[in-house]
């Protein structure tokens, strides 16, 4: 065995170089809340959320999951424990006269008669069921924070796509302006050109922007109407429940900002962190029990029970039988199945050190990732938004001009569509925030409390 060893080693988080962004960022805010998206203050987004929580099939297959593992542990369990049988046989049998059997049984048939109980108990010298048992534990625990993983990641979608449905509401808006631009710079074409004032290739160049307009808002319905079936479907509902959803009433007044001491309290934190560690616990002790098979062990067995021949006197003091004693086993050749175990479990063990290591560093990938969208997304928010404030500015003056005969209407509609593509594209940036923010509380762990202190509630939502 001693060729036999694991090789992998867990990342110690505090010795990860943080990003700039990170080292850089606010930390005077707090962990998530478990209800971290109410920051949004919608109350149809927690009603979504909620409902998802008691009719998602894919967080009740977590469920069923934890329920699975829980009833593998109890089964471990219970092998550890002292095991009482009781055994009754009937046999009515024909016995030969050539043996023991005395006359006048012998070469006659009559009912042979055996009623037991038995008690059996493996000591485990070496501890080769309790380790499993306590592997099973943690992994019972890792498969709770499955669930709570299932859990962060439903409310994650649910978030993002009801982001962009409000996205999609506010960008239709700005299409139902920009067609009414268009059509009223073909009215005005028209005019002239009766006048004498413009020709019908101008008027042909605008009205063909109409159907493309059209084209784009009935894209825009059709993807309000996918985002709507997304959000039915992701709480647990037939499609038809999505044509219920109302535009949503979404926003976010929460400034960004990350808790202190975040690299050593993140893995206390994310679920499939924690999740892994468990699983590194529950790998130790299977490596224990693959140890343990290679050791002599030793079973107690006794029983206690009758046994005749006949009914008359089968449980009389002379058909009383009973027995107790110990049984050993020690394994000799095996043709290298043990040996083969202890790699097996070894190799696991390596796979979720790996895997705990492969989840932490994308942990702060994902956590330095929304820090500079973020961050950029206010950048461009700010330039966005000064650029339509002058071009506010220049539509005021331009209709001031309007009507005092010193600028035409078709200048005013120009600056409208350029500030109409401003619109949109701060809608855009407000559904990136909003989505970014989601990201974000998913990265930090979601407000997921402790199994001893949240089981209940993830069972029971």
């Amino acid at each position: 065995m001693k060729d036999i060893f694991t090789h992998a080693k867990a990342v110690d988080p505090n010795d990860l170089e943080v990003s700039k962004v990170i080292k850089e960022a606010d930390i005077s805010g707090f962990w998530p809340s478990e209800e971290w998206w109410k920051a949004y203050g919608d109350p149809q987004l927690d009603a979504l959320i909620q409902r998802s929580f008691a009719e998602s099939p894919t967080l009740k297959i977590a469920i069923d999951r934890l329920h699975l593992s829980q009833a593998f542990t109890e089964n471990l369990h219970a092998q550890t424990m002292p095991s009482v049988n009781a055994d009754a046989s009937v046999i009515n049998e024909k016995f030969t006269s050539l043996q023991f059997i005395p006359p006048p049984y012998a070469g006659n048939a009559e009912w042979n008669n055996k009623v037991t109980i038995s008690l059996a108990y493996d000591l485990d010298l070496w501890g080769q069921k309790s380790s499993l048992w306590k592997g099973a534990i943690n992994e019972s625990q890792a498969s709770f924070l499955d669930a709570q993983k299932v859990k962060l990641e439903l409310v994650k979608a649910i978030v993002q796509s009801y982001v962009q449905l409000s996205m999609a509401f506010a960008i239709r808006d700005v299409e139902e302006e920009r067609i009414s631009v268009i059509k009223q710079r073909v009215s005005i074409l028209r005019r002239e050109l009766s006048a004498g004032l413009s020709t019908h290739m101008v008027l042909n160049e605008v009205e063909a922007e109409l159907p493309l307009a059209n084209a784009k808002r009935d894209k825009i319905d059709e993807y309000i109407a996918v985002l709507k079936n997304q959000l039915a479907a992701l709480t647990g509902q037939g499609s038809g429940a999505g044509e219920q959803i109302v535009r949503p009433s979404i926003s976010l007044q929460t400034a960004v900002s990350l808790p202190s001491q975040l690299p050593a309290n993140l893995v206390g934190r994310r679920p499939d962190i924690v999740a892994y560690r468990w699983r590194i616990e529950a790998a130790k002790e299977n490596i224990k029990s693959a140890k343990a098979d290679f050791y002599p062990n030793i079973n107690l067995i006794s029983f206690i029970g009758f046994q005749a021949l006949g009914f008359s006197q089968l449980l009389s003091n002379s058909a009383a039988i009973g027995g107790v004693g110990p049984a050993f086993s020690l394994p000799i050749f095996d043709g290298g199945r043990r040996r083969s175990n202890l790699a097996a479990k070894t190799t696991q063990y390596d796979i979720a050190v790996d895997s705990y290591n492969v989840t932490l560093i994308n942990a702060f990938q994902e956590i330095s990732d929304q820090l500079v969208i973020l961050k950029s997304n206010g950048s461009q928010k700010s330039q966005v938004q000064a650029a339509l404030s002058l071009t506010q500015k220049s539509y005021g003056s331009a209709e001031i001009g309007y009507n005092a005969g010193l600028e035409n209407y078709q200048y005013m509609l120009k600056l409208k569509s350029v500030m109409l593509d401003d619109q949109e594209l701060l809608a855009r940036l407000d559904a990136k925030r909003l989505e970014a923010y989601a990201s974000l509380m998913s990265a930090l762990g979601g407000g997921v409390l402790a199994p001893n202190d949240s089981q209940a509630a993830i069972l029971n939502p």
